[in-house]
């Protein structure tokens, strides 16, 4: 398994400009009754530990978007898909056509100017994953002998 959620949000926070965060658990749960859906628990601490906000050098830009924001984000976005982040060019979402029951979906990226499921691409198994990916990037690099 690579590194713990609490491992990879901890190494996040610093690289991370915090606009905002949920404060209470019941704002998520009516979130997911918004949304008809359940929210992936490592998602759920993600956006109570840190929230919304954008990266910062050297992690490549990513922004998270606030919970609130994400049943507006439904309308431009393939179907069967729930966007929480953007790089301005490239989506990156849960993929909800998988594990609905366990609500442990794919992480999927696509275009922001397509719709086409067919442009959906694989980034990770499951949100923990997708911030290790995200956190590989950051690997020191090792000085020239």
């Amino acid at each position: 398994m690579g590194i713990t959620l609490r491992e990879a949000t901890s190494a996040l926070a610093s690289h991370l400009a915090i606009e905002s965060r949920v404060e209470d658990v019941r704002d998520l749960e009516i979130l997911e009754a918004k949304l008809g859906q359940k929210l992936p628990a490592d998602f759920k601490h993600f956006q109570m530990f840190l929230g919304a906000g954008c990266t910062l050098g050297p992690v490549p830009y990513l922004r998270f978007y606030p919970a609130e924001e994400l049943p507006s984000r439904q309308e431009s976005v393939p179907p069967e898909v729930l966007e929480f982040a953007t790089d301005d060019s490239t989506g990156y979402a849960f993929d909800l056509t998988r594990n609905r029951s366990s609500a442990t979906y794919p992480i999927v990226s696509y275009p922001l100017s397509s719709r086409d499921r067919a442009e959906i691409e694989f980034e990770a198994h499951e949100f923990r994953e997708f911030l290790e990916r995200l956190l590989l990037r950051l690997a020191p690099l090792r000085p020239l002998s």
